[in-house]
């Protein structure tokens, strides 16, 4: 078994993108709004939809939390493997997240 600290070493950064994209998912699926951290500066124009942005981009930002903690596993068996699957995650999540914004985003997107 690997010492705690050998196990932060290696997956300090994907636990650190789970726990952002985990609490940024949670905080749109219970509060069913886009939080103000995600918005633009000086972009105050209202959503389409916004119960309908907040539960799926709750869901897609719930998924990039999956894919971080993926690659934790993954990290321990082979580190090209891991980069390989962060990458199809987020690029998943990138297309994704941009039929969300022009199908319940905001107006004028």
């Amino acid at each position: 078994m690997l010492p705690i600290e050998v196990i932060l070493e290696l997956t300090w950064i994907p636990l650190i993108a789970f726990a952002m994209s985990f609490v940024a998912g949670l905080h749109m699926l219970l509060t069913k709004r886009r939080p103000m951290y995600l918005k633009t500066r000086g972009d105050n124009r209202p959503l389409q939809d916004e119960a309908r942005y907040a539960k799926v981009g709750g869901l897609l930002l719930l998924f990039l939390a999956a894919g971080a903690i993926g690659m934790c596993v993954l990290l321990f068996f082979n580190v090209i493997m891991a980069f390989a699957e962060v990458v199809v995650v987020f690029v998943i999540f990138a297309i994704l997240w941009r039929r969300m914004s022009v199908k319940y985003g905001p107006l004028g997107y």
